[in-house]
Formats: C-alpha cells, structure tokens, sequence
C-alpha cells in the first residue's frame, strides 16, 4: 500500500486582510510564488486561509511548489 507524503509549504507569506489586490500580487510575486494575471498559481498550488484573530485579520498564503499529498514510490 502506498503512503501519502504531506510536506509543508514551500513559501509561506502572511499579508493585513486590507490589503489590495495590486499590493497582494506583487507580494506574492515578490516572495517568490509564480502568479498569473489573475492571481491564480500559474504553477504548483496555492492555499489561502483567513486567521481567525479579529483583532489584526489577516491573509495567510501557502504556495506548495509540488501537489499536496502526493504518493510515495
């Protein structure tokens, strides 16, 4: 039987939940997380979540460089 391998996220990146669409491209793409123009992964994939303090609401990117939960060999 095959086992799943989880990694962790290549790149990491934390932005404040105001920020622009303009001003979370250029983070992305600054931080090293290939985006297309529309701000999809144009490789690997990419997960955003939302943290759950009201008090500093934030974005959090997780950029995987390869498939999540990729079988083993």
């Amino acid at each position: 039987m095959a086992r799943k391998v989880i990694h962790s996220a290549t790149i990491t990146l934390k932005l404040p939940l105001d920020t622009s669409v303009e001003e979370e491209e250029a983070a992305l793409q600054a931080a090293g997380i290939p985006v297309d123009a529309i701000g999809n992964a144009a490789s690997g994939f990419l997960f955003i979540r939302y943290t759950s303090d009201w008090k500093n609401p934030a974005k959090i990117f997780r950029w995987f460089a390869t498939g999540v939960g990729h079988v083993a060999t």
